[in-house]
């Protein structure tokens, strides 16, 4: 994949790339599945799987266990097309789970613009940029970058999902000496963000 094709492909392909490069940890493959699950639970014929992106998140931080998203799977009967699927999947196979759902829903070969997954399509290649970032063009983090306002700033940001805060993060990293573009101009882009994204989890050391 080049990344012209890493800027324009669906969220199944991207994937792959990411799992054949061995750049996709299980904790980023599962805040991009809890992620979906907030698209999911928007949708009227997902309104049940509300607590499944909020269980995927305690997940995620240790405040739950993946036993308990099973349990609450198994006693309110979601079972088939639900997230909590990619979710509950084992580490060793978790890329290959979502990337094969993601394929289902877009093959190499345009989608339908009437179709549903479009929509879905839209909502989840930003979410993965977001959370992985551009894999043609890795940054490091520079320490001197990494002043009290600076970490403070990003923690805040992932503790409370506020994304709107970013720019003040590009702000306060510019002040530091960050005069990278790429860090730069994905805090001040309007978005969509996700938890998990990727300037946010260099600065506070999250893989």
């Amino acid at each position: 994949m080049t990344e012209e094709e890493w800027l324009a492909t669906n969220p199944g392909l991207m994937l792959y790339h990411l799992e054949k490069n061995g750049s996709a940890s299980p904790r980023k493959l599962r805040l991009f599945a809890v992620s979906y699950a907030y698209y999911l639970q928007k949708l009227p014929e997902f309104a049940d799987t509300e607590p499944v992106a909020h269980l995927g998140d305690d997940v995620v931080e240790g405040k739950a266990t993946l036993d308990q998203l099973w349990d609450w799977c198994q006693n309110t009967r979601v079972f088939g097309w639900n997230i909590a699927n990619l979710v509950l999947a084992e580490d060793r196979g978790l890329g290959n789970a979502i990337r094969w759902r993601m394929a289902l829903l877009w093959p190499e070969t345009p989608p339908n613009p009437e179709a549903s997954s479009v929509q879905q399509f839209e909502f989840l290649r930003p979410r993965l940029r977001c959370i992985f970032g551009n894999p043609f063009r890795p940054v490091a983090i520079d320490p001197q970058w990494l002043t009290s306002t600076v970490t403070l700033l990003a923690k805040g940001i992932y503790d409370d999902r506020a994304f709107d805060r970013l720019p003040i993060l590009a702000d306060a990293l510019q002040d530091a000496g960050c005069d990278n573009a790429d860090v730069l101009n994905h805090c001040r882009d309007t978005g969509p963000h996700a938890r998990g994204c990727w300037v946010v989890d260099l600065v506070l050391g999250k893989t």
